[in-house]
């Protein structure tokens, strides 16, 4: 199926985290600027291999009473890289089908990949920054914009494809070598936040 996805020029994003890597504290109007004047959709075929930009992903940290919703992918998932690493965060691709706009369309498609993932009210959605990993061909076709959502959770949407568990920050660090890579950003973020 062909598929449009939300990109923004990657010289963008450059100048917005004057080219530091992990999660940047970029003010919230200036990355929603960018997405509404420079932002476009662009075949996903193109955009996973076109280095000149880069894939606007919302990345939802769940948060319930200080613990943070911890997902494990199963062997039940496609991508065999991906098996057993753990994952902090929820989010995917924005389409063209979550709206014309491309602001618009980043709101409403977060909203969609949290309802695909996860059951939860969300009670409150907080910005934190910018995740910009220069570590792979993946990563550097893709930006991320991280949220921590406070939560009631009422279970995952597809159980089979994770396992899941509620950890506080202090009980990540035996498993921090299997985070799939955003999510050690994300993690070293939030303690440096919380003074852990």
């Amino acid at each position: 199926m062909h598929e449009s996805v939300l990109v923004v020029p990657s010289y963008e994003v450059d100048r917005l985290v004057k080219g530091e890597t992990g999660v940047m504290e970029v003010d919230l109007e200036q990355i929603k600027r960018v997405i509404e004047e420079k932002g476009r959709f662009l075949s996903r075929e193109l955009a996973e291999y076109d280095e000149t930009f880069r894939q606007v992903i919302p990345y939802v940290v769940m948060m319930r009473e200080q613990k943070i919703l911890l997902l494990r992918r199963t062997e039940k998932q496609g991508e065999k890289r991906l098996h057993n690493k753990y994952s902090v965060g929820v989010g995917g691709h924005i389409r063209l089908e979550d709206g014309l706009q491309p602001w618009q369309a980043f709101i409403s498609g977060m909203h969609r990949e949290i309802n695909e993932e996860v059951k939860v009210e969300v009670m409150n959605l907080q910005y934190i920054g910018l995740i910009n990993d220069m570590a792979s061909a993946v990563s550097r076709v893709h930006v991320g914009l991280l949220y921590v959502a406070q939560v009631v959770f009422g279970g995952l949407n597809e159980p089979d494809m994770f396992d899941y568990a509620w950890k506080s920050l202090d009980e990540f660090t035996e498993i921090e070598k299997n985070l799939e890579g955003w999510s050690y950003l994300t993690l070293l973020k939030l303690k440096e936040l919380m003074g852990k």
